[in-house]
C-alpha cells in the first residue's frame, strides 16, 4: 500500500508498506531465498514506482495489473509512546478487486505462502473458500503456509466473522504468528499460555504468540516455550514490528532452526526496527 507517515502538523510523507510487504522485506533481507510479491495493482506512476522499490530489495514481482484501479492508502501517526494509529482508503483498491474475485488462487506457489489477516479482510467469503482450497492443495504438495493473525477491526463486519476467517485458515498452517493483542480482542483477556494452548489445538503446524516487550511464545509438538526479549530503552514507532518479526521468524525457519531460535531472532529484529521511524528502516540498521 501507499503509506503517508505525518512528520508535522501539516506535512505527510509517502513510502510503501503494508504488513506482508513488510515480511517480505525483512525475509529477503535476511534470506537467500527467492521472495516474490502477490497483490493487485494499477497502470499508475504510483504503482510503477511500488514495482521499483520491490526491485530495490530484491523482491520478484508477481503482481497483477487490475485496469481502472489505484494501490490502497492508509496514514499513520505515531505518538510519543512509539504506538501508532492508522486511517485507511482501500475500499476500491485493486488489491481488493483483485481478492474479492476468482482464478487468483491459482498463482499461489512456492516452497511457502505467507498470508495474513488483513489478506483476508481483501477476500469475499466464495475467494475465501476458493483460497482454503488452494491451500490445501499446496500443502498436500509439499508447500508450507505461513498465516500471521494482524486482526485490524476496521476491516471485518464484526470480531465474529474474523474469529471464523482465522480459524478456518488455521486448519490449513503450518506456521501460525498470533500476537497476545489480536488473541485478547478475539477471544478476551486470558494469560499468554492459555491463548497459545488454545491456538495450537486447532492448527497442525506450530504457532507463535508475540507478546511485545515479553517477547514470544512458542508452541511446537505439545511444548511451550517462552522466548524472552531484551528490553529496549527508547521506543521510537512500533509500526511492523511484529511483520519484522514474522521476516526473522521464516527467514531462520527456512534455513533450519528451531523454533526458539527463529523466535529469538525475531525478538531481536523487531526490537530493532522499533527504535526507527517507519514500517521498513535503513538498510545500515
Amino acid at each position: 500500500m501507499l503509506e503517508l507517515a505525518a512528520t508535522g502538523e501539516r506535512t505527510l510523507e509517502l513510502s510503501f508498506a503494508g504488513d506482508t510487504y513488510n515480511t517480505a522485506v525483512y525475509l529477503r533481507r535476511n534470506s537467500d531465498a527467492e521472495v516474490g510479491y502477490f497483490t493487485g495493482l494499477g497502470e499508475d506512476e504510483h504503482s510503477s514506482a511500488m514495482r521499483a522499490a520491490w526491485r530495490e530489495e530484491s523482491i520478484v514481482d508477481r503482481s497483477r495489473t487490475i485496469r481502472g484501479r489505484l494501490p490502497g492508502l492508509y496514514m499513520i501517526r505515531t505518538g510519543d509512546d512509539g504506538e501508532r494509529s492508522f486511517t485507511y482508503w482501500r475500499d476500491a483498491s485493486a488489491a481488493r478487486t483483485l481478492f474479492q474475485g476468482a482464478g487468483w488462487t491459482d498463482a499461489l506457489d512456492g516452497d511457502l505462502v505467507h498470508l495474513s489477516g488483513i489478506t483476508l479482510q481483501l477476500t469475499t467469503r466464495q475467494s475465501r473458500s476458493e483460497l482454503l482450497t488452494r491451500l490445501a492443495e499446496l500443502r498436500a504438495q509439499g508447500t508450507l503456509v505461513s498465516f500471521d493473525t494482524n486482526f485490524r477491526p476496521a476491516g471485518w463486519s464484526s470480531s465474529e466473522e474474523a474469529a471464523e476467517a482465522f480459524a478456518a485458515i488455521r486448519g490449513v498452517t503450518d506456521i501460525l504468528l498470533a500476537s497476545i493483542d489480536d488473541e485478547t480482542a478475539l477471544h478476551g483477556r486470558d494469560s499468554p499460555e492459555a491463548h497459545i494452548r488454545r491456538l495450537a489445538a486447532s492448527t497442525p503446524g506450530e504457532v507463535v504468540l508475540r507478546c511485545g516487550a515479553d517477547g514470544a511464545y512458542v508452541a511446537d509438538e505439545g511444548t511451550v516455550i517462552h522466548v524472552r526479549a531484551k528490553r529496549v530503552a527508547h521506543v521510537v514507532d512500533t509500526t511492523a514490528a511484529g511483520d519484522s518479526f514474522a521476516g526473522a521468524y521464516l527467514a531462520a525457519r527456512l534455513a533450519g532452526d528451531p523454533p526458539s531460535r527463529a523466535a529469538q531472532a525475531g525478538n531481536t529484529l523487531a526490537g530493532s526496527v522499533i527504535q526507527h521511524r517507519g514500517a521498513i528502516v535503513p538498510r545500515s540498521a
